[in-house]
């Protein structure tokens, strides 16, 4: 799990960089070479793939965890009232497993949206004020998604952790309490009225009346 988040992190970077060397050399006014906007699209490629690999790691990781948890949940002989509560919290943990992960990608692509539109927006004033305005971009789009991601990816990561703890935690429950064996009733066509009813309350649990 640690190694996803490294690579989740340097894929994140990497993309920004690329993102913001970009809008740096897109402006008419001081187009950057060939060479400069091939590093920024190459940059875009690897953090993409960077990115995809470390959510993609990170996802494995979880769903392995869960997928262990309701296969022990499912083949052992538990309290039912112990799995239908574990069973929940399995179902919670996976909407906020979910959701951290959108939560994720929606910080990464605030950044990159936002840059990208501010470049597109400013690309035909004087280049001052474009890069003026990609700094406020930077400075303003950074710290915000920065939060996002940084709060998705632990959520991400506490999610897992949960999922591994509840699996191991399904093996110490209590297993199913055993069940009494059902007493067989009578055939009743073979008896008389009163014959029926004297076999009823024999075969009864429940008291007879006088």
């Amino acid at each position: 799990m640690n190694r996803f988040t490294v690579v989740f992190t340097a894929g994140t970077l990497l993309l920004c960089g690329s993102q913001l060397l970009l809008n740096l050399g897109l402006h008419p006014e001081h187009p950057a070479s060939l060479a400069v906007l091939g590093e920024g699209i190459l940059g875009l490629a690897l953090g993409t793939a960077l990115v995809v690999s470390g959510l993609l790691g990170l996802v494995e990781g979880y769903q392995q965890a869960a997928a262990r948890a309701r296969h022990l949940l499912a083949a052992a002989p538990l309290d039912p009232e112990a799995a239908a509560q574990t069973l929940g919290e399995l179902t919670a943990l996976q909407r906020g497993f979910w959701k951290s992960y959108r939560q994720s990608t929606l910080g990464l692509l605030l950044f990159l949206i936002g840059l990208l539109g501010l470049g597109a927006l400013f690309s035909r004033g004087d280049f001052l004020l474009y890069l003026a305005a990609i700094a406020a971009g930077f400075c303003t789009l950074g710290p915000a998604s920065a939060f996002l991601m940084i709060k998705g990816v632990r959520s991400l990561r506490r999610h897992t952790r949960t999922a591994q703890q509840t699996a191991s935690r399904i093996e110490t429950l209590p297993p199913a309490p055993p069940q009494a064996p059902l007493r067989p009733l009578p055939r009743w066509a073979v008896y008389s009225r009163e014959e029926r009813l004297r076999q009823f309350r024999r075969h009864s649990t429940l008291p007879s009346s006088a």
